[in-house]
């Protein structure tokens, strides 16, 4: 149980404070990897040449061997779910704090600034992995996106309505169909 807890305190303070993906996250985790149990800086070696080539993002992948590592599956589970309780919380938390009447009054524009920020940085990281991957529908949507936020659409509605359009392009087979074309195509999917 105490070794779950590390695994949690870890995954919220990286969650809370690494940006910049893998690169930004691997030097933290593997000098601080001796607070999670038997794990070695060399460990963590070995983990992160994995987390890299698998498909997904390189720190989620990263983070959810070392805590499998540490805590078994358990241990996956809580480190993933405290690593992305952080960036949960600014996300859906920052447009329920602006209907405070206080804030609301006060600190209005801050917040709204902030969650439009936080909007536009996840729907511009998607674009970006997007276009990496060659999904030309997929990108249209997140860059419609994009453009109802700089419009003045309120930031909830926007990652709403992009992550309504990802899952109906997901089920309708859209990102498989494309990836299968770009490998035919000599492209990297």
């Amino acid at each position: 149980m105490l070794r779950l807890w590390r695994i949690v305190r870890m995954g919220l303070w990286l969650g809370a404070t690494v940006f910049g993906g893998v690169a930004a996250a691997y030097p933290r985790v593997r000098e601080r990897c001796a607070e999670l149990g038997n794990l070695t800086p060399e460990d963590v070696d070995g983990l992160y040449s994995l987390a890299v080539v698998l498909p997904g993002p390189s720190f989620l992948n990263l983070w959810g061997a070392v805590c499998a590592r540490a805590g078994g599956w358990a241990g996956a589970v809580v480190g993933q779910v405290a690593l992305l309780l952080p960036a949960m919380v600014l996300v859906l938390g920052l447009p329920l704090l602006a209907q405070v009447p206080w804030f609301a009054a006060h600190g209005h524009g801050a917040l709204l600034g902030a969650t439009y920020g936080t909007a536009g940085l996840l729907v511009a990281t998607g674009i970006d992995g997007l276009r990496k991957q060659g999904d030309r529908v997929g990108l249209a949507v997140t860059v419609f996106g994009l453009g109802a936020l700089v419009g003045g659409v309120h930031p909830v509605l926007v990652l709403g309505l992009v992550l309504v359009g990802g899952a109906l392009r997901f089920a309708r087979g859209g990102v498989a169909h494309d990836a299968g074309k770009a490998v035919s195509a000599g492209r990297q999917p």
